[in-house]
């Protein structure tokens, strides 16, 4: 049992930036000893993150302000970036490092925050005073968003005056949202219609990591379309149940029709026993559904997997990293690289791959784009997780600046975090500056760590992935790599020892 003497010490929060936030918070240890007083104690705590969350708006939305006031011309004759607003994805920028989260999080957050306290002060009001959550004031928020403001403050107010049941319970922000979804849809100006069609416009895919070498795979779709999908797929899994000899269940089934659709291009197993495809018919009643395994060998996209070589070889069980996903056990490892029709290998700069071109090209080549994608591993911005398929390489001390295209002198970097960067809104840098000395025509130099320096002026450290648990202890040269591992691909080089 813990006991309130235990905690004492642990019942008082002072902040660590008295600077801008003053005082303390205590909860008195007597309020421990009874089922009222820890009831009391979670009311009170209720209401103080409440008010924190609206604390959190207000103060996000100030810093949304201070961006917006800079200068944001960025260097001369770059091209038009990021939409042309450039303030928003800098302040989405300053606040997900600020705040340690995502860029995705944080522009929901600085969404969130600007609504709130712009166009629902009454809604900000009630979460200052804890007489709503958080929960409640987003549910509010996100269903006006999609309402022309003429008539968002108006909706907030009328859906503020749903919050509490006929008997004067205050909703939950479940039952609270249902009820503000209704009373959009009545309460809005246009027509079910043209929201239909510009909702359409936002159908998407994306992928989510999950625990165990599992991932989530989510679609946004129009209604009617995903419904005629989901029993397609259905349909399928359901005759294959019926098979004599098969075991699976029938979610297992339904995700395994959806591999082999979306993998081989069609649902029946002709490609899988030697057939021609069914042009994307789904699998007909009597027909078998290809094992896991077997789906795993048809995988035709590109796939990147670092092993290695004694885990390729068979002479270890350790993991390996899939790219996009993270750790990945052994046998997949191997299956994946037996399947892969050609290997791709890194090499060090012993070897062959030229990692120090100086000034001669501008553009690296396909060696050296490969060492920067494996020894990078992400946007080596702190908190972004673009993969690095996904990014571009950049020259840290610009080329027209005099930068190299040489390893130390390159990084990669997202699509929206090059062009903060390149705009000079954003700046990437070395921790030791290069204080001169160098001769007539010679290219600035590069030592130190990368930090990333934001538009409020708020730095933080730049760094590749850890991947340490796949290359070992990262050497103190910039440009080591491992001499053996090799990232498995479709692409070209040596053919798969199997």
């Amino acid at each position: 049992m813990v006991t309130a003497d235990r905690v004492a010490g642990e019942l008082t929060f002072t902040s660590r930036h008295p600077e801008a936030l003053h005082g303390f918070i205590e909860l008195d240890p007597r309020t421990l000893d009874t089922p009222a007083g820890v009831a009391q104690g979670l009311r009170a705590l209720a209401e103080f993150e409440a008010f924190s969350a609206s604390l959190r708006a207000l103060l996000v939305d100030r810093q949304n302000q201070h961006v917006a006031d800079q200068p944001l011309e960025g260097r001369k004759g770059q091209p038009e970036r990021l939409g042309g607003d450039v303030a928003h994805a800098a302040a989405v920028s300053e606040i997900a490092a600020l705040q340690n989260t995502s860029e995705a999080a944080a522009a929901r957050t600085l969404n969130f925050s600007v609504a709130l306290v712009n166009t629902h002060p009454a809604l900000h009001e009630a979460l200052a005073a804890g007489d709503i959550t958080e929960s409640h004031a987003r549910a509010v928020v996100d269903q006006a968003a999609t309402l022309p403001e003429r008539v968002a403050e108006a909706f907030g107010i009328e859906a503020l005056a749903r919050l509490r049941t006929r008997k004067g319970r205050i909703r939950t922000p479940g039952e609270f949202r249902a009820v503000v979804r209704d009373l959009r849809e009545r309460l809005h100006p246009e027509s079910i219609t043209r929201r239909r069609e510009a909702a359409r416009e936002d159908r998407r895919v994306w992928l989510q990591p999950d625990e165990d070498g599992m991932c989530v795979l989510s679609a946004l779709l129009p209604a009617e379309t995903a419904r005629a999908a989901y029993e397609r797929i259905d349909g399928a899994a359901r005759a294959a149940r019926d098979r004599d000899g098969e075991h699976r269940t029938l979610q297992q089934l339904r995700a395994d029709v959806l591999l082999q659709l979306c993998l081989t291009g069609h649902g029946g197993e002709g490609p899988l026993s030697g057939e021609a495809p069914l042009s994307g018919e789904a699998p007909q009643s009597g027909e078998s559904i290809p094992s896991l395994e077997q789906l795993l060998s048809r995988v035709t996209a590109e796939v990147v997997v670092h092993i290695p070589l004694a885990v390729a070889l068979g002479a270890s069980d350790d993991v390996a990293h899939l790219d996009g996903y993270g750790v990945i056990d052994a046998t997949t490892a191997r299956l994946l690289a037996a399947a892969a029709p050609t290997w791709q290998r890194l090499f060090t700069d012993d070897e062959g791959v030229p990692v120090k071109l100086g000034r001669s090209t501008y553009r690296p080549p396909a060696g050296l784009v490969r060492f920067i994608q494996y020894r990078d591993g992400t946007c080596v911005v702190p908190g972004c997780t673009a993969a690095a398929r996904r990014s571009e390489i950049d020259h840290t001390i610009e080329w027209q600046d005099g930068g190299a295209t040489d390893a130390e002198n390159l990084a990669l970097l997202c699509t929206k975090h090059h062009a903060l960067k390149s705009l000079a809104v954003f700046r990437l840098r070395r921790s030791v500056p290069d204080h001169g000395g160098r001769q007539i025509g010679e290219p600035p130099k590069v030592s130190g760590e990368l930090v990333w320096k934001s538009l409020l002026g708020e730095e933080y450290p730049a760094e590749p992935a850890d991947r340490t648990h796949i290359l070992g202890p990262r050497s103190p040269a910039p440009t080591a790599v491992p001499a053996a591992p090799p990232a498995c691909t479709s692409g070209a080089s040596d053919p798969p020892p199997f």
